[in-house]
């Protein structure tokens, strides 16, 4: 998936494989790693390869990009959030929050409370197609636990 500003800065997002290849006991133990790439409005670039979602988190940010149904998206792992901030009509204004083992290689400081968030000016038709690829890219690695208590 891969969702670009039209005033410049990306986000780019892949599952790469279950974190383990054993079953896992819960939905809570069925990790996925993830290629995560972005770039800031002043072309900063930097990636990351994390287990930072679980599949069931990977389902739901794929609706939460389809129909926000909620102004902010935030998993277990904080190293990426998402949060829909007020924008013009027709138009949608998506900051990801990138901390932890997603955080930029080049920012300054240390410690756990850092983190670095980007502005993507999007469409609704962008944020659609970003839900369909997302959801297609994960449909290659199923729930391997019951999401029924999810």
């Amino acid at each position: 998936m891969q969702i670009a500003s039209e005033t410049g800065g990306w986000l780019s997002m892949r599952p790469l494989r279950y974190e383990f290849e054993d079953e896992p006991d819960g939905p809570l133990d069925d990790w996925l790693v993830v290629s995560v790439a972005a770039a800031d409005h002043h072309g900063h670039t930097w990636q990351a390869e994390t287990p930072c979602l679980t599949v069931a988190e990977a389902i739901t940010l794929a609706g939460w990009l389809r129909e926000r149904p909620d102004d902010e998206l935030e998993f277990i792992e904080p190293d990426v959030a998402f949060r829909q901030l007020p924008a013009d009509p027709g138009q949608h204004l998506l900051e990801v929050a990138f901390s932890h083992e997603t955080l930029p290689p080049w920012l300054p400081g240390t410690g756990l409370g850092r983190v670095h968030r980007i502005r993507l000016e999007v469409t609704p038709e962008m944020l659609r197609r970003a839900a369909g690829d997302w959801a297609a890219e994960i449909a290659a690695f199923p729930p391997r636990a019951d999401l029924a208590d999810w």
